[in-house]
């Protein structure tokens, strides 16, 4: 990926359904160079533009964080498994004190106990689960922005989005979804950046209809764009999620500062054993020490802070990602070995 393909991606990430002339005026190129390389990038999988409907603003999911403590031989084998859950939306393999991260939404109590109590105790190899529910989040990655373009183009971009990118915006209370309301949602869901003429066709409705619903849902936050790439393809070599204990009188100012630091994907006030949890992606360990030791812990009210690396992200977004070659000459390599294939869920 060259520097005007970061530069591309930066503006996805901005605004995922900016047209080509917004972006080629965002990144100082043709409209016709743009509508060569968005639609590359999509092929090779590096980028994928999605509409997600927001579980938490429609009242139909919640969600937690359950982290994993893991026998040696079984970390791989358990995230694997929970990455085929319809449940999870994100796993991740980690080094430090936890070996297993996943985000799950959960409809009901009743689902949640299930959950915590049969299906991932029956995990081989778990040893200990900590979980920690979401209760206020301060920023996810529908407003991620990595300092790939200038602060002002990033702003430019935001104003021409229809959906709610900003988690400070309240939204509606919801109201009853109707059957076309939920074939927008999913046709949307796999290809967020089609055209109103194609979704109509799927939904079998009128591009203009299709068009008014959509951009409902978007203005009222249950319909949110968002564009998905590994932070490693943009440079971001330094993955990782952090758990804090924050004083609670100081939590939401800590969680506000977070939220806005460009290497924050996402970060929530959370119950549990830690009250803060959230991701980091850095482009190097000088950077993720910097950040430890200049914003963290310079966080208001802080009292304990943990960091675990991300060594593989298993699941992102709802898909299940490919097995990354092992190096050749890895003795634990297996040339017989499958990839797994990709699973599509919807994350809330």
């Amino acid at each position: 990926m060259d520097e005007l393909d970061r530069q591309i991606v930066g503006a996805l990430l901005a605004h995922p359904r900016a047209t080509h002339a917004q972006i080629g005026e965002a990144v100082f190129t043709s409209e016709a160079t743009v509508s060569r390389r968005v639609p590359r990038l999509l092929r090779s999988g590096a980028v994928r533009i999605i509409g997600v409907m927001d579980g938490e603003a429609t009242r139909r999911a919640r969600s937690l964080f359950v982290r994993l403590r893991c026998r040696p031989d079984a970390a791989s084998r358990s995230a694997e498994h929970l990455a085929r859950w319809q449940e999870c939306g994100s796993v991740k393999l980690l080094t430090g004190t936890v070996d297993c991260l996943a985000e799950v939404s959960y409809t009901s109590n009743e689902h949640l106990l299930q959950l915590m109590f049969e299906q991932l105790p029956g995990l081989d190899g778990v040893l200990a689960i900590w979980s920690n529910q979401v209760i206020r989040r301060f920023s996810t990655p529908h407003n991620w922005s990595p300092q790939l373009l200038p602060a002002e183009v990033v702003e430019e971009l935001r104003s021409q989005r229809t959906d709610q990118w900003n988690e400070q915006t309240p939204v509606e209370t919801p109201s009853r979804l109707s059957r076309l309301d939920e074939l927008i949602i999913a046709g949307l869901a796999t290809e967020g950046r089609q055209g109103w003429q194609q979704l109509a066709e799927r939904c079998g409705a009128s591009p203009a209809t299709v068009r008014r619903r959509a951009e409902a849902m978007m203005a009222a936050g249950f319909l949110r764009m968002r564009t998905v790439v590994e932070p490693g393809v943009v440079g971001l070599t330094v993955n990782a999620f952090i758990t804090l204990s924050v004083n609670p009188a100081q939590l939401g100012q800590a969680g506000e500062l977070l939220a806005r630091h460009p290497a924050v994907l996402m970060i929530a006030a959370t119950t549990g054993d830690r009250n803060l949890c959230g991701e980091i992606a850095l482009e190097s360990d000088a950077a993720l020490y910097e950040f430890l030791s200049r914003t963290i812990g310079q966080l208001p009210g802080l009292q304990h802070a943990d960091v675990a690396v991300a060594l593989r992200s298993v699941k992102r977004a709802g898909m299940v990602l490919p097995v990354p070659p092992r190096p050749r000459g890895d003795p634990s390599g297996d040339a017989g070995a499958t990839r797994p294939a990709r699973i599509r869920a919807d994350q809330a």
